[in-house]
């Protein structure tokens, strides 16, 4: 994967489905694997992505966004 589309995903928020701290995401029309950093997430928090890997995008727990933000991605 490109650099390029990674940094495209930076800041983007979506929902968590569980309690896994790995999983998928859509994001952008591309699919992405993620990881949490700051411990398991409860289901429903907002993940935030904050940084990326050349495996993955991280992720952090930011309930401070919601849906009406610029950033937010529904996950599927």
């Amino acid at each position: 994967m490109s650099d390029y589309q990674m940094q495209k995903t930076l800041g983007k928020c979506f929902r968590s489905k569980g309690l896994a701290i790995t999983g998928l995401v859509r994001i952008l029309g591309s699919w992405y694997d993620y990881k949490v950093l700051d411990g398991p997430p409860e289901p429903e928090d907002m993940l935030e992505v904050v940084d990326f890997t050349s495996r993955e995008l991280l992720v952090v727990v930011n309930n401070n966004r919601d849906e009406r933000d610029v950033n937010y991605v529904g996950s599927i």
